[in-house]
């Protein structure tokens, strides 16, 4: 995941990306509110974790322009100070996702981070087919997705991947993390199987930048997202 810390003591966030990185995320670190919110045209983040008091703007208007301005929901952690019982409960009561108390605890951080990806993302869903998202149906016995009175028949992984973007519409998603709950592995050699099968149900499922109706667009540097044409 690509997570945006924010954070104006310094060694705190140093510490938060050294614990991120090494459990294989991308980090981004400000220390100022104003600059974090000025990248949200230009970067796309899967969770933020936000210190509580900034010397900008409040954390909780960070988290405004977070769930207005943003057009899908990334989660949200707050770092909160241990004794602040009312700081919490403001927190989540104002949209927060979670809470985690400093001085951080690495084991319980990242124990909430892992718990919110699940939440957020979840593994592609494997029961309650047949099952039909925007006109396309998918059934899981043999692997096969019917639209506009057409029948294709996919792979396994073509199948799970088509599925997972359905499930996701509009959302991105990133390639990294795709790799992860497809392949169970984000390793770099999977990076051009990945393309070769988004390359294939593009094709197969009229996905593609010619499709009328659905379109699977890449996000430079990021992943994908299965987005619907405006008419």
């Amino acid at each position: 995941m690509h997570i945006a810390i924010l954070e104006d003591e310094k060694s705190l966030a140093d510490e938060l990306a050294s614990l991120l990185m090494k459990n294989g995320h991308e980090v981004s670190i400000f220390g100022d509110g104003l600059h974090l919110v000025d990248t949200f045209s230009v970067e796309l983040y899967d969770m933020f974790i936000l210190d509580w008091n900034l010397p900008s703007i409040h954390g909780f208007e960070v988290l405004k322009h977070i769930r207005n301005v943003l057009g899908f929901k990334p989660s949200v952690i707050f770092l909160i100070p241990n004794d602040n019982e009312a700081g919490i409960i403001d927190a989540l009561s104002s949209g927060a996702d979670d809470y985690s108390v400093k001085p951080i605890r690495p084991k319980e951080l990242m124990a909430r981070i892992n718990a919110l990806l699940r939440r957020s993302y979840g593994a592609p869903k494997k029961n309650n087919f047949p099952e039909t998202i925007f006109g396309y149906t998918f059934l899981n016995t043999d692997r096969t997705v019917e639209f506009f009175d057409t029948k294709v028949i996919l792979t396994d992984k073509e199948f799970e991947l088509a599925h997972y973007f359905f499930s996701n519409l509009d959302r991105p998603l990133l390639r990294r993390h795709i790799m992860m709950l497809i392949w169970r592995q984000s390793e770099e050699g999977l990076s051009h199987t990945l393309d070769v099968d988004i390359a294939s149900i593009r094709k197969k499922l009229n996905i593609d930048e010619h499709s009328k109706h659905l379109k699977l667009v890449s996000i430079h540097g990021f992943g994908y997202r299965l987005t619907q044409v405006s008419h």
